[in-house]
């Protein structure tokens, strides 16, 4: 494969583009011709989405001009690593790009989406070549050198190629005001997705960019690259509209179903361009065995055709090698093959609860293991029947009950928030599903929390996670760092330990230095709960405001879940508020972090202190006034 992906480089780079072109047309045509399994798929997926009312001799047709244009595709890509900017653009002519910059202009960045339709890759190469900035989604690809190739030719343009589950990153590009380019038009049972009809029949269908959009407020662009004659032309689309609904959910499905739409639109304007072998009825909702709930099964729709039988072999005489053509095709498959995969409680836990999986400590690769896997992919279900957890790796090795999973991708579901694992390595015990992650581990949610750790522990089955290590959570307006934590999976409740430091609308996430901007520290536990959206911090709280300090025992935060930031706290036990040299002391206070207000109640006092150098008493809290009562307790508000 290697050698022959580096010839077929070559080749291309060394022809014309038209002689190249040509070349991958005639690869495709001995692929149709060859593969027969790939050839009925096609043509039954044609049958399926088209209906009767296209002859049979039309589908085929249509499926060898599909075969011919992802051959013609392959050697494009191989052929366009040797062209410049400027002889890239004079290939392609743009509809709508005035779409993309009225939407950059909103400051929100923009997604770019499209299916596996025409050349496809030529999108991003073109855009960057204008001089946009941005990132392309990108599934990890088996085959290094292919990979490799593929991120170097987006990189040539300035497009950065980002792996599937980096919301961080996709996040940061959109708060950039750069564009994101996806391909969700795939049956991929590892993504969350809904049933969205598609020519008809549901299918599968990711929800990934419908959640970023609503989440970050950029606008979903769809885009496809259409073949004429020579030359190509890009078609960017206006905005898919965003539905006005309150439901996140319903949101979400809405805007899924309209983004759908539009591809079907194309495909079925230009069915020679999409990729009809991929199986995209594969997942189908079926009713589960316990009843009620709906389970996505991979049920296919249009059953793999069986293959023919084996011709026996002739006594005597060698059986029949496969030519030429068919080795070309059966490679130029591969290749295309890759093409399409490139785009808690509270309390501190036991060490029972973090204990590592029996034999591990460091996630390291064993060569000598018992079984070596190129991938791994493993789902857990509700009782219901649906999907409540998947871990995929790159590549795994089993040795007694240790399964060490190499680069893990994992997703914790939940109707309301969903929780997106990854990490460098990590080790799952078998008997209990106990996995141990390491190196970079991180958790995002899909309504934009953050969280970074070391290690991380998850127990899938119980939606938990834990870590002993330091860990940081952050969103746009907040910053917390401590030193170990527990909670769910999707960071609905979680409790961190020791060492609590919060800052809210932090000006540089990454050195938390906030001068003027509010500091909470606790010893610690601090507990949250966003279901409930409460946030309690516990021992030795310090409030510093820009205007004064304020003490107390424990600190009852109220949030908002919108920004997940303090809509208002209240402290409780031992009050104290320090301003310059006064000191004021009570029961209990209320603290308004965004109308710079304390309210102390419950038999308040006050110490006031001369300025030195003899200067007058002052007391700069400002004006003390008794708060309207329906007791007798008096309260003093500091107002600032």
């Amino acid at each position: 494969m290697y050698l022959g992906f580096r010839g077929l480089r070559a080749l291309a780079r060394s022809l014309p583009l038209a002689a190249a072109r040509a070349f991958g047309r005639t690869l495709g045509g001995c692929a149709y011709r060859c593969l027969g399994l790939q050839r009925r798929l096609t043509e039954e997926h044609l049958r399926l989405a088209l209906g009767e009312g296209v002859s049979a001799a039309e589908r085929s047709r249509i499926a060898r001009r599909v075969f011919a244009n992802l051959g013609q595709t392959f050697m494009e890509w191989l052929h366009l690593s040797a062209v410049s900017a400027q002889a890239l653009q004079a290939l392609i002519a743009c509809d709508g790009l005035e779409h993309v910059r009225h939407a950059l202009a909103q400051g929100n960045g923009a997604i770019l989406l499209t299916a596996h339709f025409g050349n496809w890759e030529m999108i991003p190469l073109y855009l960057g070549g204008l001089g946009f900035k941005g990132g392309v989604l990108a599934r990890r690809l088996r085959y290094p050198e292919y990979e490799s190739f593929l991120i170097d030719l987006r990189g040539a343009q300035g497009i950065s190629t980002l792996a599937r589950g980096s919301l961080k990153e996709v996040a940061g590009l959109l708060r950039a005001n750069q564009i994101v380019g996806m391909l969700p038009d795939q049956d991929l049972d590892s993504f969350e997705g809904i049933f969205v009809d598609f020519f008809g029949r549901p299918a599968h269908t990711p929800v990934g960019p419908a959640a970023l959009s609503l989440m970050t407020g950029a606008p979903i662009l769809p885009c496809f690259l259409i073949r004429e004659g020579g030359r190509c032309r890009l078609v960017i689309e206006p905005p898919v509209a965003k539905p006005a609904m309150h439901d996140r959910t319903e949101a979400i499905a809405a805007l899924t179903r309209g983004w759908s739409r539009v591809v079907e639109s194309y495909v079925r304007r230009y069915p020679d361009h999409w990729v009809w072998m991929h199986r995209r009825w594969k997942t189908q909702p079926v009713k589960s065995a316990e009843g009620s709930g709906l389970r996505a099964q991979g049920q296919t729709v249009s059953p793999e055709p069986p293959a023919p039988p084996a011709r026996p072999g002739v006594p005597g005489r060698a059986s029949p090698q496969p030519n030429i053509q068919a080795v070309a095709a059966l490679f130029l498959l591969a290749c295309c093959a890759l093409a399409l995969g490139g785009c808690g409680g509270s309390g501190k836990p036991s060490n029972t609860s973090l204990r590592e999986p029996a034999g591990t400590g460091t996630v390291t690769p064993n060569p000598d293991a018992d079984q070596q896997m190129s991938g791994f992919a493993l789902t857990g279900y509700e009782v219901s029947g649906a999907k409540r957890w998947t871990l995929e790796g790159q590549g795994a090795s089993v040795e007694d009950d240790i399964v060490t999973i190499h680069h893990p991708n994992a997703v914790g579901y939940d109707p309301e928030r969903t929780a997106y694992l990854t990490a460098t390595a990590a080790q799952m015990r078998q008997k209990d599903r106990h996995v141990r992650m390491e190196h970079d581990v991180t958790i995002h949610t899909s309504d934009g929390l953050w969280l970074a750790t070391p290690v991380l522990h998850w127990i899938p089955d119980q939606n938990q996670v834990a870590t002993e290590e330091p860990v940081r959570i952050e969103t746009d307006h907040m910053l917390l760092r401590g030193r170990g934590a527990r909670g769910l999976t999707q960071l609905k409740q979680a409790t961190i330990f020791e060492d609590v430091e919060l800052i809210l609308n932090p000006t540089d996430h990454e050195t938390a230095e906030a001068p003027g901007h509010v500091r909470i520290t606790c010893d610690g536990p601090l507990a949250f709960d966003y279901e409930n959206d409460i946030a309690t911090f516990e021992q030795n709280v310090h409030v510093e405001d820009p205007n004064g300090d304020l003490y107390s025992d424990t600190l009852i935060a109220y949030l908002n879940r919108a920004s997940h930031t303090i809509r208002y706290a209240e402290a409780v036990g031992r009050v104290r508020i320090h301003q310059a040299h006064n000191t004021a002391m009570g029961e209990r206070a209320v603290y308004e972090p965004s109308a710079g207000k304390i309210t102390l109640v419950g038999k308040p006092s006050l110490l006031i202190y001369p300025e030195p150098h003899g200067g007058s008493t002052q007391f700069s809290f400002g004006a003390l006034t008794p708060q309207p009562q329906d007791t007798a307790t008096p309260a003093v508000a500091a107002s600032r």
